[in-house]
């Protein structure tokens, strides 16, 4: 007799243990309820490291599920152990699972799933070593290496450690220097992770055991070591200096340095060690921003002098607005007609854009070569035959026909178009130009491209920008950023990498006010000159490689590569852009999701007539005057060590920007179905002081009272294949029942029929009053609002409503009994009382008695 047995920690994964016991939860699906199903541990944790067997207790418990749930014939039945922390030496043990109905031959789960067994590393309590030799054998001597007297210095509780390696790169005469350096050998690796070069335009993860041997370049490396620390090197590269770290032989690390410049310049890898993959990231990359400001200090100042003008608050409507980019959805054969007629079907379909980007294919372009790689750029006007009145009439024409386009973007090329500036053209009249070589490699290599000479560039972009302000564009989408780093010659190198970059931001800041996407930028020298500093308004980067509609396989590995990428660019002055994507598509829900819970833009590429409006609901909400999206903080992948081959679900982590509510967005990226255990633990920004329910966003689950010490009561989330679920942490308030004298829980849930709609609430107030609770809740938009209250919903009357201060019909209030939500209609209580409004604020008070 066999049953689906589900066990976290995961099998054949490996995890940090930092208490004196691994509590060990097994869940036994079975159809057949009647069977007595006994379960065991089996693992080496004695002191000799013999494997041995220990019983798991039957609790006797049903679990609850989350998201697609159980079959009506099947209960999942919770079993507990534990294993203790080895007083030897080792501090890994490994185990497995096996069950049987009682009296029958045991079953091994790994087996059934062909899953290695589970590693458990049980963390050291001691202090970390300060020293880098315990964690690099056989550094090089010759290096500079300081030692940093605290690794985050607004932390005065910090453990970390952190280190600078530094090495001289010599001057380039004619042609880049390259030095190689050993930097020694990681002891005590399990696992590692790192971000690597994908081709030149972006970064992608990858993931291994043991010595490190990730192909390519790498810039963030970071080791799970046996003593349950994480062990991280962050690769700095500085304008006109390039450096990678590459596996050597025998697990060595080599760092290669390569310098552009006619001086002798400075490598740095900066080292740091935590106990949390996070802490260590984040100390170095805190270090990396230190050696950047200060090497950069000069060169910005004019540049931060024009961000000092632009308000933070106007680009957060920006970056918070729901945008149609015409990319896939309107082909590359881009005419104004078939914009103008895209937005009219849609609007009249009742999807209404605040931002509209106008991708590839609107600028006058020459025909040479066979595809858009080889074209090259004419003239600063939109091609006239396929926008024949002009790019301003096209603008005035969007704006006039569709009132809630806030916003227009263009897009172009870093150097004008894919293959730079036609010698023939207009432009190349009135510009300097250069002819510069390109490097034979990549799918764009070889030959060589016309583009602005670097001491025209500031001029250019001036020039051009002002041309698109006075056309009616507010916002620009600049690609190809890549091609800086194609550039073959040292000289052409050390001039256009960092002035193109400073040029552009400088007229992206003086016409645009930074309302600019940066896009193939994820090279080195950008990602640290442009994107790592704050004291400039924070960029909109693409964070991955495109959204391909018609490649199945790319979709489970975008959603996987952006969330481990986002373990990087988070702690950039970047708000990370997972790109476009269509609703009208197999994966469109699966995308939705990542985008809404990702922390970044959301913008659609869907072709006209083709669309799935209750997903598109799903993901934007009605302001007063727009519709936007409810974007939470930044989100990342909760475990970097585990690569997208491994059956296991992703797990992606954040909270609200406003009130701190933690959110999970979990991801079947794999071809089969899979569940797993789910406890409060798995959130991140999880308060132990604080008790919280947990709600299912495509199921409207809802979880029992959980506290974080308490949190091993568990919960089974099952996945189909595209499968998705948004979990919410919704902290609860206790209030003492004003008559009863009961202690009742109440939390805001914000918008129930949104994605993230805890994201929708800015702040909200609960007090007694008289015989009920006064609630008062600020919000940036409307939907169906929700409140869960632990006392019945028959005891519950609401005496009165207000929305924005005026007074509204209880009619549009609901209650859940299942599930204890008191739910409010907010949509429709707008269109009763919109024209009598007159504040600027979304509110709702209720009197609950």
């Amino acid at each position: 007799m066999s049953a689906q047995v589900i066990c976290e920690p995961l099998l054949g994964q490996t995890t940090i243990v930092s208490d004196q016991t691994a509590i060990i939860t097994v869940v036994v699906v079975s159809s057949q309820p009647d069977i007595l199903w006994e379960a065991a541990i089996w693992h080496n944790s004695s002191e000799s490291g013999s494997w041995s067997q220990t019983e798991l207790q039957n609790t006797g418990e049903q679990v609850q599920t989350f998201g697609q749930g159980l079959r009506k014939d099947e209960v999942g039945l919770l079993y507990i152990g534990s294993l203790n922390r080895p007083s030897s030496q080792s501090h890994v043990v490994h185990f497995t699972i096996k069950y049987r109905a009682a009296g029958q031959e045991w079953n091994w789960v790994n087996d059934q799933s062909s899953s290695e067994d589970a590693e458990l590393v049980f963390s050291q309590n001691a202090a970390i070593p300060d020293s880098i030799s315990h964690y690099l054998k056989n550094l090089d001597q010759s290096l500079s290496l300081e030692t940093y007297d605290a690794a985050l210095s607004w932390d005065p509780h910090s453990e970390e450690r952190a280190w600078s390696i530094s090495y001289s790169i010599p001057a380039a005469i004619e042609r880049s220097s390259f030095v190689k350096t050993n930097l020694g050998l990681p002891t005590s690796p399990i696992r590692w992770f790192c971000l690597a070069r994908e081709s030149r335009p972006w970064l992608c993860p990858r993931q291994g055991r043991g010595n490190f041997s990730s192909e390519g370049d790498s810039i963030l490396v970071s080791f799970l070591r046996r003593d349950g620390l994480h062990f991280v090197l962050l690769a700095v590269s500085l304008d006109d200096n390039l450096t990678v770290i590459k596996p050597g032989g025998d697990g060595t690390l080599i760092a290669v340095s390569r310098n552009e410049a006619p001086t002798p310049g400075m490598a740095y890898i900066i080292a740091a060690t935590g106990r949390t993959f996070e802490r260590a990231n984040e100390a170095a990359i805190y270090h990396a921003r230190s050696i950047v400001a200060e090497k950069t200090k000069d060169t910005r100042l004019e540049l931060e002098s024009l961000a000092n003008t632009i308000s933070p608050e106007c680009l957060e409507w920006w970056y918070d607005s729901f945008a149609y980019c015409t990319w896939n959805g309107l082909g590359q054969n881009l005419t104004d007609e078939k914009i103008y007629d895209a937005l009219d079907i849609m609007s009249n379909a009742g999807i209404f854009f605040s931002t509209i980007i106008i991708d590839d294919n609107w600028q006058s372009i020459d025909q040479y070569g066979s595809n858009n790689f080889h074209h090259r750029w004419m003239e600063f006007e939109a091609d006239r035959k396929t926008f024949p009145r002009g790019l301003k009439h096209t603008v005035s024409t969007i704006r006039g026909r569709h009132p809630s386009v806030k916003h227009i973007a263009v897009w172009h090329g870093i150097m004008g178009y894919w293959n730079g500036i036609a010698p023939d053209g207009h432009i190349a009249k009135c510009y300097k130009t250069k002819t510069m070589k390109k490097q034979d490699n990549g799918f764009f290599g070889g030959g060589s491209l016309v583009a602005i000479d670097a001491n025209d560039a500031h001029r250019f972009y001036e020039d051009f920008y002002q041309f698109l302000a006075d056309c009616g564009i507010d916002s620009v989408k600049t690609d190809t950023q890549f091609i800086l780093d194609q550039l073959e010659d040292a000289p052409d190198r050390a001039h256009c990498i960092s002035t193109y970059q400073d040029a552009w931001a400088m007229a992206a800041l003086r016409h645009f006010s930074a309302k600019a996407i940066s896009c193939m930028s994820q090279t080195p020298q950008i990602l640290f000159h442009s994107q790592l500093l704050d004291s400039l308004p924070k960029l909109m980067v693409r964070n991955s490689e495109d959204f391909f509609p018609s490649e199945p396989a790319s979709h489970p590995w975008h959603i996987f590569c952006n969330a481990h990428t986002n373990v990087f660019t988070q702690h950039l002055n970047v708000l990370p852009d997972w790109d476009m994507f269509q609703t009208s598509h197999e994966y469109s829900a699966f995308h939705g999701a990542a985008r809404c819970i990702s922390g970044g833009p959301i913008y659609l590429t869907d072709k006209p007539g083709e669309h799935d409006i209750s997903l598109i609901k799903q993901m934007t909400a009605r302001g007063m005057n727009e519709t936007i999206i409810l974007r939470p903080k930044v989100a990342k992948t909760t475990y970097v060590y585990a690569s997208n081959k491994e059956k296991r679900l992703l797990r992606i982590g954040t909270s609200t920007m406003d009130t701190g509510v933690p959110m999970l967005g979990v991801f079947n990226i794999n071809d089969q179905p899979l569940a797993e255990i789910v406890t409060l633990e798995d959130f991140i920004d999880v308060s132990p002081a604080e008790r919280y329910i947990i709600r299912a966003h495509t199921s409207s689950k809802i979880s029992r009272p959980l506290s974080f010490r308490g949190s091993k009561t568990s919960h089974l989330l099952g996945l189909d294949v595209k499968g998705y679920e948004i979990l919410t942490a919704y902290p609860l308030k206790t209030i003492l029942h004003p008559t009863k004298k009961a202690e009742v829980d109440i939390s805001v849930l914000g918008l129930l029929d949104k994605m993230t709609g805890a994201a929708a609430v800015r702040h909200s107030t609960t007090h007694i009053n008289g015989n009920g609770v006064v609630l008062r809740v600020v919000l940036k938009a409307m939907g169906q609002l929700g409140i869960f209250i632990s006392c019945s919903s028959n005891d519950l009357v609401v005496t009165y409503v207000k929305m924005c201060d005026i007074l509204a019909s209880v009619e549009a209030v609901t209650f859940d009994k299942q599930r204890n939500l008191v739910m409010f209609d907010m949509e429709s209580t707008w269109e009763s009382i919109k024209e009598s409004n007159t504040s600027l604020e979304i509110s709702i008070e209720m009197l609950i008695a």
